[in-house]
């Protein structure tokens, strides 16, 4: 009985680690991305930022006149000090007409979901 019950708590010890790591976000795809933006204050961009991301602060009031230039092919990630901010940062977009602008949440969130390392 003690047998069965160790290959059992075994089994579901396996199972939990496969679910969680399962679980894990991985690395999204730089393949066809136009931009990386920054929607934070340039002293926050200056502290530290997402190795080629553009930093576009989004409580500057010109960030509509600035994001206008940039290709509406291919993905577009954004991120910034909150997923609110960003929020606002990607319905600009989408009401300019660029089709696939993704909202990567804070900083820290873009950093576990692209493959791309930071300025030190």
């Amino acid at each position: 009985m003690k047998k069965l019950q160790a290959s059992l708590a075994a089994l579901i010890a396996v199972v939990l680690l496969t679910s969680v790591s399962a679980c894990a976000p991985g690395k999204l795809s730089m393949d066809n991305v136009t931009a990386i933006i920054d929607v934070r204050s340039a002293e926050e961009f200056e502290t530290s930022h997402i190795i080629g991301a553009v930093n576009i602060d989004i409580e500057l009031g010109d960030f509509i006149i600035t994001v206008v230039s940039i290709k509406k092919e291919g993905a577009i990630y954004l991120y910034g000090k909150s997923e609110e901010q960003v929020g606002l940062a990607v319905q600009y977009m989408r009401d300019l007409g660029y089709p696939n602008v993704v909202n990567l949440g804070s900083f820290e969130d873009a950093q576990n979901v692209l493959p791309l390392g930071v300025t030190p």
